[in-house]
């Protein structure tokens, strides 16, 4: 159960932040733009913003396709989501870190700065993805319908909420 909810909710996120970044012509080129802020080098720039989008494409097409298909493309998508939200959270730390002013475009137009909470919600996406993949490597005898659903609709709202975090952390501690 806990494998589905770590799928559902890895392959959603990723999903809505890779389709965030390409609805428009505009949208990527802001996402683009965006990208030396995390210290990418201007050499860089443009293949760092196609292999994060291609990678957020590939791994949520692997993650909810395993929903129905099984094991493999699960483990295959997770693996790859521990690898994308290591990345990720390596690159925000560093943002954060030389105080960059990076702005986070991880889900669209949003304009707030990164900051420490930031790395907090990507170390949780990825302690989720790794916590997502070690159960599948136990024996997840959870096969009654009921229960696998439950963990996908719980894995859902959780997806909802990372995706509307900024919106939730201003609500609770103010703006950045």
């Amino acid at each position: 159960m806990l494998s589905t909810g770590a799928v559902v909710l890895c392959g959603i996120v990723l999903l809505v932040s890779a389709v965030s970044k390409v609805r428009s012509r505009s949208d990527y080129a802001e996402f683009v733009a965006s990208v030396p802020a995390f210290g990418i080098p201007a050499r860089w720039t443009r293949l760092f913003a196609v292999l994060t989008v291609v990678a957020e494409f590939a791994t949520a097409a692997l993650l909810l396709a395993s929903v129905f298909t099984g094991y493999w493309p699960a483990v295959a998508g997770l693996a790859l989501a521990v690898g994308v939200f290591g990345v990720l959270t390596a690159v925000v730390w560093r943002a954060v870190s030389r105080r960059s002013g990076a702005v986070c475009r991880c889900f669209g137009r949003a304009r707030t700065t990164l900051a420490h909470r930031h790395i907090v919600r990507n170390a949780f996406l990825l302690a989720v993805a790794a916590a997502g993949l070690a159960a599948l490597s136990l024996v997840d005898s959870a096969t009654d319908p009921a229960a696998l659903w439950l963990a996908a609709a719980v894995g859902a709202v959780g997806a909802v909420l990372v995706v509307r975090f900024d919106d939730l952390a201003d609500l609770v501690a103010g703006p950045v």
